[in-house]
């Protein structure tokens, strides 16, 4: 059976059809013309576009069908692009190459991200060796880098004069998908947004919020101290959380699972407000604190109106929440040396900045 996911509302309105992904047929030789034989399609692709019916028929034959991993990428079952998984083999079989193409008249629509995120959790489960995808992409293919970063892939590196591509020696970005837990990474990948919501904090969320807020981990770039007791949790939660301006709960299921606090300045400066968030441990990698954060920049402006810049200050070490900022449209803006005292420490700070016209990503 092909995996399927209904389709997202769009300009074009496919929200009636549904995406899947299935092994190719020799009948869908027209279908694969019409997008492969566009040179649109085929610009950073390894082979040419092409030109005949017949010679999509021998790719499909020679190619696509044997492959351990090719699958068309569908809607209402016809073909309108592919993915493959190409293993690695003997002692390199924890590491794969990802790649896709879809006809043009579909980008844009987050297609190609539902069908990659099919993609790879199928193709965890085929090749239960692996451990690491891997995805090279032109560094001119801004929408390709734009589709990866948002799968959960980190981008390790810039690969100079790395490949010929259409006659051309082109630098690469090596992009990696890795979790060393399959079932970590396969929550990461189909993590349902809608069981994630922001709400004001509650007295009743002390247990919940004691679990998180007590874990050296989670507050070790924050300005307080982790909380050692049910009775400090709650004054917390009585004191500062509850009264803040703009404080919430990260909930999943409506449990309590971390925060997001954006505190305005006064007077004259209150035209801009500092943004942080914490987030549980077992929660780090799944995508939960981009879209929290995705979903309180889109609604803070409107319930602070006077708000025109969100900035938030991250240590030079803490890769983590710089993706997360950058994931959700924060611009950075430059390092602040020996800025922030913190657990002892005076820290290099970077800063990022979101303002009320940046659009969210």
């Amino acid at each position: 059976m092909p995996s399927s996911i209904p389709a997202e509302e769009t300009e074009n309105d496919i929200s009636s059809e549904v995406i899947t992904l299935r092994p190719y047929k020799e009948s869908d030789a027209d279908d694969f013309l019409g997008y492969a034989g566009d040179d649109e399609v085929t610009r950073f692709t390894r082979w040419n576009t092409f030109s005949c019916k017949e010679e999509a028929l021998v790719y499909i034959k020679d190619f696509c069908i044997p492959h351990p991993y090719c699958r068309s990428i569908c809607v209402n079952d016809r073909s309108i692009g592919f993915v493959f998984i190409r293993q690695e083999s003997g002692d390199d079989k924890c590491r794969a190459e990802l790649g896709y193409a879809i006809a043009a008249k579909y980008w844009g629509q987050g297609v190609t991200t539902r069908a990659l995120k099919m993609a790879i959790s199928d193709g965890l489960r085929s090749f239960p060796d692996l451990v690491r995808l891997q995805a090279r992409v032109d560094v001119e293919n801004k929408a390709s880098q734009r589709v990866l970063e948002k799968l959960g892939f980190l981008k390790e590196g810039v690969l100079r004069k790395y490949m010929y591509l259409k006659a051309r020696l082109l630098a690469c970005i090596l992009n990696i998908f890795l979790n060393l837990s399959k079932s970590s990474l396969l929550l990461a990948v189909f993590m349902d947004s809608s069981r994630i919501s922001l709400r004001p904090f509650k007295l009743s969320d002390v247990d919940d919020f004691l679990k998180w807020a007590s874990d050296d981990r989670v507050t070790r770039y924050l300005r307080w101290n982790s909380i050692t007791s049910r009775e400090e949790a709650l004054a917390h939660l009585e004191k500062v959380a509850i009264p803040h301006p703009w404080r919430r709960s990260i909930c999943l299921d409506d449990r309590s699972i971390g925060y997001i606090s954006i505190s305005p300045e006064s007077n004259d400066d209150r035209c801009r407000a500092s943004f942080g968030y914490a987030l549980a441990a077992e929660y780090w990698g799944q995508g939960i604190a981009t879209i929290a954060s995705k979903m309180a920049v889109s609604s803070v402006f409107q319930d602070l109106p006077y708000l025109v810049r969100l900035q938030a200050l991250v240590e030079v070490e803490n890769r983590s929440s710089q993706r997360v900022l950058e994931k959700t449209g924060f611009v950075k803006e430059g390092l602040l040396r020996k800025y922030g005292y913190c657990k002892g420490e005076i820290r290099d700070m970077l800063v990022y900045s979101f303002l009320s016209t940046d659009l969210v990503l």
